[in-house]
């Protein structure tokens, strides 16, 4: 939405291709996008309604792209619903996707009750709903789940898991002042001044972190019980709770590795895009398709997307 907004500043016709049935990707699930206080929605209706209002932006919902050729000066998109349609540009901002928490196993998620992911809690607290039914003394979050794991995931860090966590647990904390919440972590990486500020808060409201991912998440008497070691203190710890939360990894979506071939995009080991590849073909990418993005960062990204294709097309047209 970003890089067609600017484009549209720019004075070109757009065509927005959405997958889902709405704009806003994952954003549209988030309860407060740090640092907060405002909602997701806060965040995305004025470049939703800017987008509405636009009519040099036109809007394909559930909608995908099939084929893109180009001629070096225009390229022919194919979409899915039959539509063809003539562009200076392709703009990829396709995101990413979760690691599949199931690969983690012994963290119990789909077989154990009370065991989500960060998103769906985001999911639950956006809605106004309790993350689970009954009553929460004990809250625990799992970072790094499928991150930074080279068997069962992604090699790299997701960059904003950390952040998301510490802020959830603050408001977990912050609502109920006596519910233990727990930080279970390999590196605590709230980079920048008011994420660090938020960890500190955290720590100060007395959120506990804990330095050593846990090796299993079992249950006793009805109780889910975590289990691991602290690796600060070589202590092994057995933490009761009511709501495990995982901090799943991110990943560049499934659907990429075909769609970069086709269109000659040079991917590296982890499956995102090199970094620094020129544009070829008339395709330009902006936000988290190159990597994992916190939203203030992949909006600046998709600015710059659209000053790189406004440039583009500048030379295209003096040659």
């Amino acid at each position: 939405m970003s890089v067609s907004n600017a484009l549209s500043l720019l004075g070109y016709r757009v065509t927005i291709v959405e997958r889902e049935p709405v704009l806003g990707g994952k954003v549209c699930s988030l309860h407060h996008p740090f640092p907060g206080p405002v909602s997701a929605m806060d965040i995305l209706a004025p470049p939703i309604d800017r987008i509405r209002e636009d009519p040099r932006i036109l809007v394909n919902l559930s909608t995908t792209i099939e084929s893109w050729s180009y001629d070096g000066s225009e390229g022919l998109a194919s979409l899915s619903d039959g539509t063809r349609v003539r562009a200076d540009a392709l703009v990829l901002a396709t995101g990413l996707e979760e690691v599949p928490p199931s690969l983690v196993p012994e963290y119990g998620y789909g077989s154990k009750k009370g065991v989500i992911t960060s998103l769906e809690l985001e999911e639950r607290l956006s809605k106004g709903q309790s993350p689970i039914d009954g009553e929460m003394h004990s809250v625990v979050f799992i970072q790094c789940v499928g991150s930074r794991t080279e068997r069962r995931g992604v090699p790299h860090c997701s960059t904003f898991c950390c952040t998301s966590s510490v802020k959830n647990a603050l408001l977990l904390k912050s609502e109920e002042p006596s519910r233990e919440v727990t930080v279970l972590y390999i590196d605590i990486r709230t980079a920048g001044p008011e994420q660090e500020a938020l960890y500190r808060e955290a720590r100060r409201r007395g959120v506990r972190f804990i330095r050593g991912q846990p090796s299993l998440v079992m249950e006793r008497e009805g109780k889910l019980l975590v289990c691991g070691e602290n690796t600060l203190l070589r202590e092994l710890y057995e933490i009761p709770a009511d709501l495990v939360v995982l901090a799943t990894g991110l990943r560049p979506r499934s659907s990429n590795s075909g769609m970069f071939a086709g269109l000659l995009i040079a991917a590296g080991a982890t499956g995102f895009p090199e970094p620094h590849a020129p544009a070829r073909n008339g395709v330009f990418l902006a936000g988290s398709v190159k990597r994992p993005m916190a939203i203030e960062e992949a909006a600046r990204d998709a600015r710059a997307a659209a000053l790189d294709i406004h440039e583009s097309l500048i030379r295209v047209q003096d040659r």
